[in-house]
């Protein structure tokens, strides 16, 4: 897969000089928190083909995958309607924010709609109203009940044939999360593997997903298979 970010400048060089500023002026060395390259550029193959009306992610942070989803949906043709969703209960008072900027920076902001609040309380506000998203991007806290939650209210905002996509998903409490929806919920999520999107190819493509079943890659994706999500009768298996 090719590593370059050019499709958004400003993402580009905030990637390339691992820093940015603050509405204060505060500045921001991203050398955590930050999701990696490879998952940017998974995530602009799967908007590319896939085309989603409407989009959402929980972790908006500096922004690097908001400006991915903004300007996907810039390239593929859509007019700028806040398509894209992206809930951060901290882009101002933990994260001066930055990432609302680098959207204006890149004049991509008017495809945004920031949410500042709790992802529990957004996405359960979400849930009541019957919003619908084509692609989900999970990237909030890595704390198990904070990631079940976010994944309990998905459930039902996410389209039919849509996806779900969980970042740092080789971190034991987000991993937790991945192997109950395997264990519980196969009749209504599939998983597809990363490396279709990452163009692997030989021993490469063999050695990814033996790390994708043994939980060990960066970013694990689901397909919703079935409205019938059955969770008043469905058997919960171990974790």
């Amino acid at each position: 897969m090719s590593s370059t970010l050019n499709f958004c400048p400003v993402l580009e060089e905030m990637y390339n000089t691992r820093t940015t500023v603050g509405a204060s002026g505060k500045p921001f060395t991203m050398t955590s928190g930050l999701s990696t390259i490879n998952n940017l550029l998974v995530l602009r193959r799967i908007l590319l083909e896939k085309k989603p009306m409407r989009t959402l992610e929980v972790g908006m942070a500096c922004g690097g995958s908001a400006l991915t989803f903004a300007a996907s949906h810039n390239d593929n043709g859509f007019d700028p309607q806040c398509q894209h969703v992206a809930i951060d209960g901290f882009q101002r008072s933990g994260f001066d924010d930055v990432g609302r900027l680098q959207l204006a920076r890149a004049g991509l902001d008017g495809f945004v709609s920031v949410r500042e609040r709790l992802s529990s309380f957004e996405l359960a506000s979400l849930a009541e109203k019957g919003e619908r998203f084509g692609v989900i991007y999970i990237d909030g806290s890595h704390q198990f009940e904070d990631v079940f939650c976010d994944f309990y209210f998905t459930m039902s905002i996410l389209e039919v044939d849509g996806l779900i996509l969980f970042d740092d998903s080789s971190d034991p409490e987000v991993a937790k999360v991945v192997r109950f929806i395997q264990s519980n919920l196969r009749h209504a999520f599939k998983h597809v593997s990363t490396a279709k999107f990452r163009g692997l190819t030989g021993l490469e493509n063999v050695k990814f997903r033996i790390a994708e079943n043994l939980h060990k890659t960066q970013l694990t994706i689901f397909q919703k298979t079935s409205a019938n999500i059955g969770r008043g009768g469905m058997r919960l298996n171990s974790f």
